[in-house]
């Protein structure tokens, strides 16, 4: 498992148990008893989904989701494969299986990463960063058709994404439109993004964004060399006044003046004027 890294909480070096929220706890004791933990999703303006965190972590092997299922149904479903997954089973992209769903085959698709913000964000959080690979279980409908089928029921085929889809590839409608972070100022990342903050800073003194996009908080002294990773809503959480440059664009800054404003600037173009 060496040749497949994992960087999600529980492989931190060394483990900061502490300072974990308690999601993230619950999270963790239930992977460190089961193996996985499985989060059961009330869609609210879409159907219900459900997705394990742990499969990676404990196995390696990719992720398992399932949508238009009512949460507590999907829950099973998800634990049905992650038991084919530990039993030594090997799934792959397009398998159709009788071995999921009672009376009814599945077909297993690889979800594009460019999803998950919007439907896996816990698993985000825990994870950190890639790898994250995710399959999706796709049922079919009464006859057996699938989504993709001509002929489909219409709810079977408006209750699931299309996951494997690149989103500028999915027909429009309420899983395109699914933005579980409106109001989020910080629309270029999400509040578990892992962001730099000085240690112990009562006041942050300047925003960073990198070229690459990554963001730094700092206290009054430029002390990068000491900052540490935390999660951007914590960063938000003690320090709201940041809120007020949420749209920082990458390689600019901010420096917050002695009246609480902000005096923003980029670097100069190489070869311009000084």
């Amino acid at each position: 498992m060496n040749d497949h890294p994992c960087h999600c909480l529980l492989c931190q070096v060394p483990l900061d148990e502490e300072s974990w929220d308690e999601r993230d706890q619950r999270i963790a004791d239930r992977i460190r008893r089961f193996g996985w933990n499985v989060n059961g999703v009330a869609g609210g303006s879409t159907p219900d989904w459900a997705y394990s965190i742990g499969i990676w972590h404990t196995l390696r092997r990719p992720e398992v989701c399932v949508f238009g299922l009512p949460a507590q149904t999907g829950m099973r479903v998800v634990n049905v494969v992650g038991d084919l997954i530990r039993d030594g089973e090997q799934l792959h992209d397009g398998q159709r299986r009788g071995d999921v769903l009672d009376g009814y085959d599945v077909v297993l698709r690889s979800a594009r990463q460019n999803w998950y913000t919007r439907f896996f964000g816990a698993g985000l959080d825990f994870y950190r960063r890639p790898p994250l690979p995710v399959m999706q279980v796709v049922w079919p409908d009464r006859d057996g058709r699938f989504p993709w089928d001509a002929g489909v029921e219409e709810s079977c085929r408006r209750s699931q994404p299309s996951l494997w889809l690149l989103p500028d590839d999915h027909p429009p409608g309420q899983w395109t439109e699914h933005d579980p972070f409106e109001g989020w100022p910080f629309r270029t990342s999400l509040p578990y993004t892992v962001v730099r903050l000085s240690p112990g800073a009562d006041a942050i003194g300047t925003v960073l964004r990198d070229a690459d996009g990554a963001w730094w908080f700092l206290g009054a002294a430029d002390d990068r060399d000491t900052a540490e990773e935390v999660k951007l809503r914590e960063v938000t959480d003690a320090h709201p006044e940041v809120l007020e440059v949420a749209d920082l664009q990458p390689d600019e800054r901010a420096d917050r003046n002695r009246d609480g404003t902000w005096n923003r600037s980029s670097p100069r173009p190489a070869g311009g004027p000084e």
